[in-house]
């Protein structure tokens, strides 16, 4: 474990090292141990920033990181204690990564950080590993692009079995897009709360504040906040808008529930889409936003209370198993279904080593439960919208074909309002015949699946 915190004021570099320990000794999510040691520490904004692109950075990068360290040492790096090894790859991550921060002030840092973790020797090492890094040609020391497998799983930093996953879906130079999309920053997804702003007016409140924006892709109400804009307070308390993917913001325009009707949203917290079917009906119908675990569940409601949101209604609840007062009584169903993911892996930098191939299957056959059990809640002639965050055939066409084969009674549906949203001739295509998966390479999105299917009258 790491040394105790203490009441001190300690450097940026310094709480990126204890949200680094964290994750690797105690496996917390990056983002929640980020949250909590930015909480524990005053920081400056900018030193607020730099601790967070150093932890993301880092975790992320590991698989380059831990090759170089490893050509430098003349040990391995998993022989070295955690704090050492933490403090060299953020340290090798800001000299790789980070070309404007200097050189000699990360080396010191790191020093002085390995005196306090470690001692003297160790401290003589980290000096030592980082100034014959910075000796060499970097670029040189990681594989290229000649040798595909090799540049995707360690220069881009993916584990070997989903390089191998993905090349085998995809040619080679859409898996290097692929990848690469979910190392870039992107800028921060929102969604614009028409309830309360239009988009142009939220544009226009953004350019007063000196934030960077602009409209996103495809859904009318996407904006992306450039890096570094960071989120406005007052538009977000004021329910002004939320933060929400690109892509996510698509679903609800595939279901596109009419004014006045009646919703159940599957998996839902913590309420992106269904706030946004809520935004779609004028605020008019019912929508029961179902989510497994109260504490989620609660999130929804927060969230439909600060965006002015009345007629939804959050239930903790199994989706397979909710009450006989919710069967045969839904116009429209959205079932985001449990995945692997691997769609929007730019979210969060410690997902990638997370996961794992059995996670696929597994996930898959829980979805496919879900959907048949989503069957049950809808009238006929209702609506049912399955969506994942991931990219591979089991969890995505592969269930939705297991489930028309056992339900003769529903049949793909055309996504109307999506088609109209899309620039493509063929991906419009695509969605009239009522699914569609997005992908980085293609369309600039994240990973994400959409199927509408109808339950027949």
């Amino acid at each position: 474990m790491s040394k105790k915190k203490s009441a001190r004021t300690i450097p940026a570099r310094e709480v990126a090292l204890l949200t680094l320990l964290r994750v690797e000794q105690e496996e917390a999510y990056a983002n929640l141990a980020l949250k909590q040691e930015l909480t524990h520490h005053a920081l400056q904004e900018a030193d607020r920033r730099l601790v967070s692109e150093v932890v993301y950075g880092s975790l992320r990068m590991r698989a380059a990181l831990d090759d170089l360290l490893n050509s430098l040492l003349h040990q391995p790096l998993d022989t070295l204690s955690p704090p050492i090894r933490q403090i060299l790859r953020l340290s090798l991550y800001q000299l790789l990564y980070l070309e404007r921060l200097p050189a000699a002030a990360v080396v010191h840092q790191a020093v002085e950080m390995a005196k306090r973790y470690g001692h003297k020797g160790t401290a003589a090492l980290v000096n030592g590993v980082l100034r014959a890094f910075l000796r060499q040609d970097a670029q040189a020391m990681l594989p290229d692009e000649s040798d595909p497998r090799a540049y995707l799983s360690t220069t881009l930093s993916y584990p070997l079995w989903l390089v191998d996953d993905l090349l085998a879906r995809w040619p080679a130079r859409d898996v290097i897009t692929f990848c690469r999309y979910h190392n870039q920053h992107q800028g921060l997804d929102v969604r614009v709360n028409t309830l309360r702003v239009s988009r142009e007016e939220l544009l226009a409140q953004f350019a007063a504040a000196g934030i960077a924006a602009q409209a996103g892709l495809y859904a009318p109400e996407a904006l992306i906040v450039s890096a570094g804009g960071g989120l406005l307070p007052p538009q977000l308390e004021r329910g002004q808008f939320i933060v929400q993917g690109q892509a996510s913001q698509l679903a609800a325009h595939a279901l596109n529930p009419v004014p006045g009707s009646k919703v159940i949203d599957l998996c839902a917290a913590p309420g992106g889409k269904a706030t946004h079917l809520a935004q779609l009906m004028q605020n008019r119908g019912e929508i029961v936003a179902v989510d497994l675990h109260p504490h989620r569940a609660r999130l929804i409601e927060e969230s439909a209370e600060r965006l002015g949101i009345s007629i939804i209604q959050a239930l903790a609840a199994d989706g397979r198993e909710l009450p006989a007062q919710f069967h045969g009584t839904a116009d429209y169903l959205l079932l985001d279904a449990p995945c692997s993911g691997l769609g929007v892996l730019g979210r969060r930098a410690d997902a990638r080593w997370r996961k794992q191939p059995s996670d696929i299957q597994e996930l898959a056959a829980l979805s496919l439960e879900l959907l048949h059990a989503a069957a049950a809640y809808l009238k006929p002639g209702g609506y049912l919208l399955f969506t994942t965050c991931t990219i591979t055939e089991e969890e995505n066409v592969g269930n939705v074909a297991r489930f028309l084969a056992a339900r003769r009674d529903f049949q793909p549906a055309p996504m109307m309002k999506l088609a109209g949203l899309l620039p493509d001739a063929a991906d419009q295509r695509v969605a009239l015949d009522g699914s569609i998966q997005l992908l980085p390479q293609k369309h600039g999105l994240e990973g994400f699946y959409l199927s509408l299917m109808r339950k027949k009258a």
